[in-house]
């Protein structure tokens, strides 16, 4: 599955954009960006994930229902080891494709509404198995803020790093709360 993951929404976007599209990797967000942006638009990202999932958890119990691997429950290193690997992988690989290829491949034609656009592939590709997992519920929440960020920013890197940060915190309250 990782190979498959990677070749299909990793390696294949990147060629087509350096192949077909004749795009450097700066064009899908592989870069710094606009720092001042990135770094402004982090922090209502960061601001605003935070507030709808402690709403989430208020009123719907979110906490309860999603869930984290067993194996990073009562292992320290194992949990770190995950969300740096296993998470992290993740992470990128829904960056580099939704954000970085398709919201930024549509942003000259569509501007702002490419942010929508990518969300709508990620809620189609996500929803296609009949129903929506809890564990998928914050990269829902994450696709139109990161969306928002990579499309003032033009990188990857802050929406990346935010959602990475957004989820360990996330994955240790659901830690917490088992032990």
């Amino acid at each position: 599955q990782i190979t498959t993951i990677l070749i299909f929404f990793g390696i294949i976007p990147a060629l087509f954009n350096k192949i077909i599209l004749k795009r450097s990797l700066k064009d899908i967000g592989l870069c710094v960006g606009d720092w001042r942006q990135g770094l402004k638009w982090g922090g209502i990202f960061f601001v605003s994930s935070l507030l709808i999932f402690f709403l989430g958890n208020y009123f719907f119990n979110f906490l309860k229902h999603y869930s984290v691997p067993v194996v990073i429950v009562y292992d320290y290193k194992t949990f770190v080891l995950y969300e740096f690997t296993a998470v992290a992988f993740i992470i990128f690989i829904y960056e580099l494709f939704f954000r970085g290829f398709i919201l930024l491949t549509f942003v000259p034609k569509l501007g702002y509404w490419a942010v929508a656009v990518q969300v709508l592939f990620f809620i189609l590709l996500a929803t296609s198995a009949g129903r929506v997992v809890w564990t998928l519920i914050p990269y829902i929440v994450f696709a139109p803020l990161a969306g928002v960020v990579v499309y003032k920013s033009r990188s990857i890197l802050y929406s990346g790093v935010l959602q990475l940060v957004l989820l360990i915190i996330l994955d240790a309250s659901v830690v917490r709360l088992v032990k």
